[in-house]
């Protein structure tokens, strides 16, 4: 099964979060940390995240880069992660 179709949570993405596999759980904090700042770095993210690894968050990031959920971009050694409705 692709990962887009697991991400394809829609509305129900904030809803109870109990039952859920880690992978939603991780989603949902990500997507929860984004739409608070809209633009954040992934290192910021997983100072804000200490229960995930870097690994972990980063797969979930792109993951989500690649379903079209939240945009990442890198400048240098920097990843930047911003929400869809983020306006350049």
């Amino acid at each position: 099964m692709p990962t887009c179709v697991l991400l394809e949570s829609g509305p129900d993405v904030y809803s109870s979060r109990l039952g859920r596999s880690s992978a939603d759980m991780l989603t949902a904090t990500i997507l929860d940390h984004l739409e608070e700042q809209t633009v954040i770095t992934l290192d910021s993210l997983v100072c804000l995240m200490p229960e995930y690894s870097w690994n972990q968050i980063f797969h979930r990031v792109d993951a989500l880069a690649r379903c079209k959920k939240v945009v990442l971009r890198r400048h240098r050694f920097e990843y930047t992660l911003f929400s869809t409705t983020f306006v350049a």
